[in-house]
């Protein structure tokens, strides 16, 4: 009777092992190669988010929004500047229902009629973040569509008297030209994840919050220590650009991202970069237009 062929126990043992640590060396460059495609798919969102602002200012000859009277109900007046580029974002249909929807409510968070309030625009979610690929509902019962990134404003440096004037989130919109420092040093828009709480990230409106529900910022941010609501259990802000938590709400206060070690950007000029968080010392600088400041990017 001839012997079987086949494994003994130990050599078995062996292979099971052999694969374990193959198993093992592979998934982390899998989990690398995947943030990696995340990261590059977030900074291409970036980069069509500037082709739109910069479209924008082809056709308008400034950023959005346009001059309009506070009281009026056109969309300049109470939609943010991602509602307003949506003819350039390849959402015309969305912004005339959205034009519709001004004349006929003056607050954009009714839904009906602005369905832009609830509505995903997926180049303006991070796809690191699953949690936007629908629209949310807060504890105050607002359901609402939300955004991975948000318009830089300007920034107070320490020691600073007043706000140094950044790209975006003014009434009216600048031109490029006002950008004094370069637009190639200027950032224009970065990442933020909206926390877990809901309490920052709407892209529609052009709403800051108040009252109770601390809500905000949402369609742009001022870099450095921001003094808050006085009952806001986060107090003044800190930093400008560091690691975050999205069950952190303080966290909504800075420039941070879902990808390891740092954040992508758009600077002025439509370019767009990642930014390692060891860069949080030229935050204040590039956040504004025209504060006179060099800055060598690492």
């Amino acid at each position: 009777m001839r012997p079987r062929s086949g494994f003994s126990l130990v050599e078995l043992l062996v292979v099971i092992g052999l694969m374990g640590i193959l198993i093992g060396l592979t998934l982390p460059a899998v989990q690398q190669v995947r943030e990696a495609a995340g990261r590059l798919s977030c900074l291409n969102n970036l980069k069509q988010v500037g082709l739109a602002l910069h479209n924008y200012h082809t056709t308008h000859r400034q950023l959005p929004p346009l001059k309009v009277p506070r009281s009026s109900s056109d969309p300049n007046a109470l939609l943010g500047w991602m509602a307003l580029i949506l003819p350039q974002m390849e959402q015309e249909a969305l912004y005339r229902t959205s034009v519709v929807a001004c004349q006929l409510d003056r607050d954009p968070s009714h839904d009906p009629p602005h369905v832009g309030f609830t509505t995903v625009v997926g180049t303006y979610v991070c796809p690191d973040d699953g949690r936007l690929s629908s629209a949310l509902t807060d504890r105050f019962g607002v359901r609402a569509a939300y955004t991975s990134y948000i318009g830089i404003g300007g920034s107070v440096p320490p020691g600073a008297l007043r706000v140094l004037a950044g790209t975006l989130g003014f009434s009216p919109g600048i031109r490029l030209s006002q950008i004094t420092d370069g637009t190639s040093q200027t950032i224009m828009v970065g990442e933020r994840p909206p926390p877990d709480t809901l309490q920052a990230g709407w892209w529609y409106p052009h709403y800051v919050g108040s009252g109770t529900d601390h809500h905000g910022p949402n369609n742009r941010l001022i870099l450095g220590p921001i003094r808050l609501f006085s009952d806001d259990p986060c107090g003044v802000g800190k930093g400008t650009f560091g690691p975050g938590r999205t069950d952190n709400p303080c966290d909504r206060f800075h420039l941070w991202s879902l990808h390891p070690g740092g954040a992508n950007f758009l600077f002025a000029d439509g370019s767009a970069h990642f930014l390692s968080y060891s860069a949080e010392p030229l935050m204040y600088a590039l956040g504004s237009r025209s504060g006179g400041e060099v800055v060598e990017l690492p």
